[in-house]
This record gives structure tokens, sequence and C-alpha cells, in this order.
């Protein structure tokens, strides 16, 4: 009886140690941004990125763009002329009817892409 219960109390602390030192895992999407030139605005809470903007990140990829502009109030990343972009996983995926290679709209809060 005395050896079950220490090998059932063994079990329980290598199941309970497990669930609480494990690290969490975030689901954060990491953007990931080149470029030759970057202004910030904190007023605005902008970010402008020009010449040369690549970004890598989970879900959307794309270098050489022009103009990348990202809006933290409104959770957009505009950008301008990106060359090889590329969807990896998205949840959602609109044509605005504009010409996709002048704009478009990623959105970090709803994980969508507007072209």
């Amino acid at each position: 009886m005395n050896k079950k219960l220490k090998l059932l109390g063994a079990f329980l602390l290598l199941l309970c140690s497990q669930q609480i030192f494990s690290q969490q895992q975030t689901d954060d999407d990491q953007l990931r941004f080149k470029g030759d030139n970057a202004k910030r605005n904190l007023k605005d809470k902008t970010t402008v990125f020009t010449g040369n903007v690549s970004l890598s990140s989970k879900n959307i990829s794309f270098e050489n763009a022009e103009k990348v502009i990202v809006d933290e109030t409104t959770n957009e990343v505009k950008i301008y002329k990106p060359q090889n972009f590329k969807i990896i996983h998205v949840e959602g995926l609109s044509k605005t009817g504009k010409n996709p290679e002048e704009v478009i709209i990623y959105n970090t809060k709803t994980k969508t892409v507007s072209i």
C-alpha cells in the first residue's frame, strides 16, 4: 500500500511539474522589417519604412517594397509596390479592386489581407 502511494505521488509530481514549469507558447505575430530608412511618429503611433523594405513573419513575407506604413492604432500594415509577396497563413483575404501592385493592407489583429 505504501509503495503504491509513493508511485502515485511520483507520477502526480511529474505530471504537475510539467504543466507548471512548461513555457507558454505565444501566438504573437512578430513582424521583422528591414529597410533603408525608418521614421517613427509617436503622436500618431505610425512608423514609415522606405527604400527596399522587406518583411518576414509567420503569416506574410515580401521583399523590396517601395514604402511600408505601420499604423498601431488601426493595426494595419500598408505595403506599397512589394515584390515576391507571399501569403503563408491568414484568416481572410479580400480584393478591393485596386491594382495589387500599388497597395496591400495587412491587418495584424484580424490577420486579414486586402489586395
